[in-house]
């Protein structure tokens, strides 16, 4: 039995010793696992120490995480799929969801989410812990991601550097934020990192990788694409990466000559893929009704999800498919930690070294996991939102090689023991903001700015902050301490807010005493109600840096390392709201007194002004319209409402170049304004500059295909021009609209 197993070992050697000696392999090859320790040491220990007090932190502060205004269209699919699988099938509700289009997502989540609610007698939304139940699930998700960034670095190099990825992974409060309450964008990440930390070992294993990497393949395979169809970039990673090592170890002529390896390394490519196409299925109804074509539909669809939402970057308001291209690299530069920037500074700076040390094959498949996303979708023009919480999943390879940059510096010199320690003391000193932001906050870490952005304090008025409106329950818990509402409570109390689910949600606990009142903050007097919870998500810029948000008659503020992110307000009595009322039936003589008290008792109020405005406007008491205006501007100085309104009044004063002046610069603010659009065709028509007429003339028509008005307005621009036919088509299409 010894001779044949001594041949065995023998029949390997000499592949291998060719494919060392070979000239072609080194640019290629994967570095030597002998940096790997094989007993625990104090980087092993520390390690898996660091990962249990990650996993601890992820799930204390998943119980102080609110319900994210995304949850509603989650908690929907949730419900669908549980149902599906518990009629087996007979419900397909789970197979079209027209509004949320959720069906195009995979249900990984929401079936184990649903599966574990139900199990535990949880049925509805509505019910106390339902949501705890999704935090929890999404807090081992995130950890899942921050556990498999650091043994990617140890797979790499050694135990040092996976305690040193682990850390920063741990310490980004963006992707530990998200980690306890985004159920799309974290398990995404999550089975990305998966997948390329055993693509990385099936590297390394090949042509005869173990059953426990073809496994775990599978599951971060099946995991990503079980969410997001676009997981599918890993399996042409795999391909890629896959036949790049065959070649650099067989060179191109292994196709023919080692015709036997390049079957193993298809093989052993399509057993992980066909396994986590397997598990995909399993728990995504829609694909599995038509696998190849509903993959295929879902890709196409989520590339150009339309969305068109107006969001606060840098400042200005800008609309989510016309993104200035940098866009995502401001969003990142300003929201990382300071150390993985500076990781990636010396990463580049490091690279050849970086090469020498763990390979070129795992440097260039970790920049490209890392950089091709971003790279594509800002090619691509793609719509985004919400800074750059979709790509957080290539973010994770981005830690690993900032991990790597600081380990490249650290042994740059080992001829100097107390080297290594001064850089980490000195990414140590980088850590304290960003543990600082965590430690204050531990129901808001996603909201986090770094330094260079000012923290905090420099983004409120520059980036939008608290997106997914998470603090409507710490104001809740704010009022319930004030003893404004709490269980048992006798008395009715109207709480409104922009973000009407999370709302919705925490108020069942007051039996029905607590009234939800969704209203935008704009539109805040649409309604009555008697407290508000407004944050300051698609609040102008201007507005905010005007010091106007929080406004005036706010009695307590949310807020994230010392800056405001919701404003509770109290609403006294209803005059804006009666004012608002009578003004938009057009009894303008009732509602100006009950506006200017409004005004008297909050002058601060830009909403109850501009209303007031219009009201002036159409009694025809000009001095009194610009002043309200002028007061509306003063807090609000880019309120597309007022600068509509002051073109109609320089209008109506026969001040033709004042009154475009004021609509062009509202169709700048937001290129979507059909009321400037339209008035702007009528000024032009009066002054007979009909080419400009009829181009705002069809603005007006594109952006509100509904508005009867400007169809007819075109139709007579075109009969000035002399053009009779379109002016007859468009005519004909108002009566289609009638």
């Amino acid at each position: 039995m010894a001779a044949p197993k001594s041949r065995g070992k023998t029949s390997r050697k000499p592949t291998e010793t060719r494919a060392s000696k070979d000239p072609g392999v080194s640019w290629l090859q994967m570095a030597s696992s002998q940096d790997v320790p094989s007993g625990p040491g104090w980087a092993h220990i520390a390690f898996w120490s660091l990962a249990t007090v990650a996993l601890m932190w992820m799930l204390f502060t998943a119980l102080q995480t609110g319900i994210n205004g995304d949850d509603r269209m989650q908690n929907e699919y949730e419900q669908a799929l549980i149902s599906w699988y518990s009629t087996g099938g007979s419900d397909t509700t789970a197979l079209n969801l027209p509004q949320t289009k959720m069906h195009y997502y995979g249900g990984v989540f929401e079936v184990l989410s649903g599966a574990t609610n139900r199990l535990l007698g949880k049925d509805s939304p509505d019910q106390p812990g339902y949501h705890t139940v999704r935090h929890v699930w999404n807090a081992l998700f995130g950890w899942l991601g921050i556990l498999f960034i650091g043994l990617t670095g140890m797979l790499l190099g050694g135990w040092r550097l996976g305690l040193l990825a682990l850390g920063m992974a741990f310490l980004s409060p963006r992707f530990v934020g998200h980690g306890v309450m985004n159920p799309k964008d974290i398990p995404f990440a999550a089975g990305y990192v998966v997948s390329l930390y055993f693509i990385l070992r099936w590297l390394k294993e090949m042509p005869r990788p173990g059953w426990k990497t073809l496994l775990g393949l599978a599951l971060g395979i099946g995991l990503a694409i079980g969410v997001r169809s676009g997981g599918l970039l890993l399996v042409a990673i795999l391909g890629l990466f896959g036949g790049l090592h065959f070649i650099g170890k067989y060179g191109l002529s292994g196709l023919t000559r080692e015709s036997r390896q390049a079957g193993r390394y298809l093989w052993y490519g399509l057993i992980p893929v066909a396994g986590g196409l397997v598990i995909t299925l399993a728990f995504w109804p829609f694909a599995l009704q038509s696998p190849v074509a509903h993959i295929r539909e879902s890709l196409a669809e989520l590339s150009n999800y339309g969305v068109n939402i107006r969001l606060l970057f840098n400042g200005d308001m800008v609309f989510a498919q016309s993104l200035p291209w940098d866009y995502l690299p401001r969003w990142v530069l300003v929201t990382v930690p300071l150390f993985i920037l500076a990781g990636w500074l010396l990463g580049l700076g490091f690279l050849r070294r970086l090469i020498q040390r763990f390979g070129t094959l795992p440097i260039l498949l970790l920049g490209f996991a890392f950089l091709f996303p971003f790279v594509y979708v800002i090619y691509k023009d793609s719509t985004l939102y919400d800074g750059w919480r979709h790509l957080i999943f290539p973010y994770t390879a981005g830690v690993v090689l900032a991990a790597m940059g600081w380990e490249a510096l650290g042994s740059a010199w080992p001829e100097r023991p107390w080297f290594t320690p001064v850089v980490l003391g000195l990414a140590g000193v980088l850590a304290l903001d960003p543990i600082t932001h965590m430690v204050r906050n531990p129901g808001l870490q996603y909201v986090y700015f770094n330094p260079i952005q000012g923290g905090m304090k420099g983004a409120l008025g520059q980036y939008e902050t608290d997106y997914w409106g998470l603090s409507v329950r710490q104001g809740l818990e704010w009022l319930e301490a004030e003893g404004v509402i709490y269980p048992g409570m006798e008395n009715e109390v109207r709480v409104a807010s922009n973000f009407a689910y999370p709302l919705e949600k925490y108020v069942h606990r007051y039996g029905g005493k607590v009234k939800p009142v969704y209203v935008r903050y704009r539109q805040r007097h649409d309604a009555a109600w008697d407290y508000g919870l407004f944050q300051s998500r698609f609040v102008d810029g201007s507005y905010i840096r005007a010091g106007s948000w929080p406004p005036p008659n706010t009695v307590h503020t949310i807020d994230v390392s010392g800056t405001p992110v919701l404003a509770i307000m109290r609403n006294e009595d209803q005059t804006a709201f009666e004012g608002i009322s009578l003004q938009k039936q057009n009894r303008f003589d009732e509602a100006i007194p009950l506006l200017e008290q409004a005004v008297a008792r909050v002058p601060g109020d830009e909403v109850a002004w501009s209303a007031l405005a219009f009201c002036y406007l159409n009694t025809g008491q000009w001095d009194k319209t610009r002043d309200a205006l002028d007061k509306t501007l003063a807090i609000e100085p880019e309120s597309i409402t007022a600068l509509n309104y002051y073109g109609l009044y320089h209008a109506n004063q026969n001040q033709i170049d004042q009154a475009i002046d004021a609509f062009q610069k509202a169709v700048r603010l937001q290129d979507n304004n059909f009321f400037a659009y339209y008035y702007l065709a009528t000024l032009e028509l009066q002054r007979r500059n009909l080419s400009a007429a009829l181009e705002y003339g069809k603005q007006a028509v594109n952006h509100n295909p509904r508005f009867a008005g400007a169809y007819e307005l075109v139709a007579q621009i075109y009969e000035a021009m002399g053009d009779a036919r379109n002016a007859q088509a468009y005519r004909q299409a108002v009566s289609q609209i009638k």
